[in-house]
């Protein structure tokens, strides 16, 4: 499969084109989240990690071409967590004829997952006949608040993993923000919380492989997003330095800035090339060659996004941080990841180790 990677289908070019137009300008107001979810669902782009017999495409590297569409544009969406994330593991579990209904849902959108993947407490999941009680929490989860469901990874009383798929009336928000990048996080709590055992996805070591590709998954998703709005502050900073004018000449012929741009534009090439890479991996049959190319991308993305979102605001002056401007707002988009799954050491530490 690694020599195909790299292979373009016609699909993505009509799918990144017909998003292109769908979504708003990037040095446009961010559209109302709940129109914009609409507008995703009747392009069919929430769909396109399922099967062809479900209305998708059942590729990941069209589910990493509309994530960085998203990031480009600067939308704030659950697409990453229901449908590159969710939906897609519905299909990979012993549950996948049950759940074709759900999928469904996900798909054209009238249903919303999330994944909580920074744990907060050990969560305790406990048998109690054909049902399970869950007992624990979970912060910051994306759209916790938002979500129907919330997926979840577990420990039994004898140790082991559970993955179980948590609806909405089964836990409570105890906190609700919104974070820098515009996306709505929640802290949420299960107490005595009832599901039944058609929503418990895996246990023990099945439930740890799903719960590791889930993990490489929403990676993959969110570095595609990175390098969409990497290539939208690349994009904006070449089209500044040729209108601005210093000394009654554009920046763009300053031969130190042009170097300093030119950086970028390949660390944006790096990246892109990369998260590509990991996402056509995502589906591959070897844990370990998938990890670590998850793991390489995490790493280099993670470099070239502070890299570049610093020298596009540098490049910027002082009304790169303005609020008038998008550039301030891509910024903190790239600054969120880092923040929330570590910078480049982190993978830099665990690419060794990588099982």
């Amino acid at each position: 499969m690694s020599d195909l990677i790299f292979v373009p289908r016609e699909e993505h070019g009509l799918l990144a084109d017909t998003l292109n137009r769908l979504l708003p300008e990037p040095s446009s107001a961010p559209k109302d989240r709940n129109a914009l979810w609409a507008d995703l669902a009747q392009s069919g782009a929430l769909a396109v990690g399922l099967s062809e017999d479900e209305g998708g495409l059942n590729d990941a590297r069209a589910v990493g071409v509309v994530a960085e569409q998203l990031g480009r544009h600067g939308a704030v969406s659950p697409f990453v967590g229901s449908s590159a994330v969710v939906a897609r593991l519905l299909a990979k579990s012993s549950s996948a004829d049950s759940s074709a209904g759900l999928r469904a849902r996900l798909g054209d959108g009238s249903t919303v997952a999330t994944v909580a993947l920074l744990p907060d407490q050990p969560l305790a999941v406990v048998r109690t006949g054909d049902k399970y009680k869950l007992d624990g929490a979970r912060r910051l989860v994306p759209f916790g608040a938002e979500a129907d469901y919330v997926l979840v990874d577990g420990t039994s009383s004898d140790g082991a993993h559970v993955l179980a798929l948590v609806p909405k009336a089964a836990f409570r928000i105890e906190r609700a923000v919104i974070g820098i990048d515009g996306c709505p996080y929640a802290d949420i709590v299960f107490s005595d919380s009832v599901i039944g055992g058609e929503l418990v996805l895996g246990m023990g070591v099945d439930a740890e492989r799903l719960w590791a590709w889930c993990g490489d998954a929403y990676l993959a998703a969110l570095c595609a997003d990175a390098v969409g709005a990497m290539a939208t502050l690349v994009q904006m900073t070449g089209d500044y330095l040729r209108v601005r004018q210093q000394f009654g000449a554009p920046l763009s012929s300053y031969q130190v800035l042009q170097h300093r741009f030119v950086d970028m534009d390949m660390a944006l090439t790096e990246s892109r090339t990369v998260a590509e890479w990991a996402a056509g991996l995502l589906d591959a049959d070897h844990d370990r060659e998938r990890r670590q190319a998850v793991i390489t991308a995490h790493f280099i993305v993670m470099r070239s996004a502070t890299k570049i979102s610093q020298d596009s605001v540098q490049l910027h002056g002082g009304i790169g941080m303005a609020q008038e401007t998008p550039v301030g707002r891509y910024f903190k988009r790239l600054l969120t990841l880092p923040l929330l799954f570590g910078d480049e050491d982190r993978p830099a530490a665990t690419y060794g180790n990588a099982d």
